[in-house]
């Protein structure tokens, strides 16, 4: 059922020094789990092959009424991939977003996600989200509340540990993380 999986977490700080990485904010994929081929986070590849997230205080840049859900957004700097929605106070490491559905950015270009609008992902962090996982339900937008649901109650755990065992580096960042 789940399409890949994408680990970010924030390096230690002498790799980040070697990669010359200034912000706290920034979480780097350190290893994934790609097993359809999934091509949706293509626009988060920097030239040098690296992808990363920053994670952003939703409220700064995504607009919407005063019911949000989302405090944090995780994006780019360019590109929003999505905000994350944590609404089990009982479990707040779970976490659920998907793509903005929109054909255009707010600046008047296409939107490089509009392809993978109904795609869903599912979130697991840690406290301070220094680390997020990101796991990809293709088509899975319209069932987020079941799958969120299967994700808090343990019925993903199983497929979720394997795609951590397949899981290859993403970058060499020369060390081990």
């Amino acid at each position: 059922m789940i399409a890949a999986y994408f680990r970010f977490e924030n390096l230690p700080d002498q790799v980040k020094a070697k990669y010359g990485i200034r912000s706290k904010a920034r979480l780097d994929c350190t290893t994934h789990a790609n097993t359809k081929g999934y091509t949706g986070l293509i626009d988060f590849i920097n030239a040098k092959g690296q992808m990363y997230l920053f994670k952003i205080p939703a409220r700064e840049f995504v607009k919407t009424n005063s019911k949000r859900l989302a405090e944090w957004a995780l994006s780019n700097g360019k590109l929003n991939l999505s905000s994350i929605y944590f609404e089990d106070v009982d479990f707040p490491e779970y976490g659920y977003g998907y793509p903005n559905a929109n054909r255009l950015l707010s600046n008047g270009t296409a939107n490089p996600l509009f392809p993978y609008r109904n795609d869903c992902y599912l979130f697991i962090t840690n406290q301070d989200l220094t680390l997020v996982e990101v796991f990809i339900i293709l088509n899975g937008r319209n069932l987020i509340p079941g799958y969120y649901q299967n994700l808090i109650d343990g019925a993903l755990d199983s497929e979720i540990e394997q795609l951590r065992a397949q899981a290859k580096p993403f970058f060499d960042y020369g060390i081990s993380l």
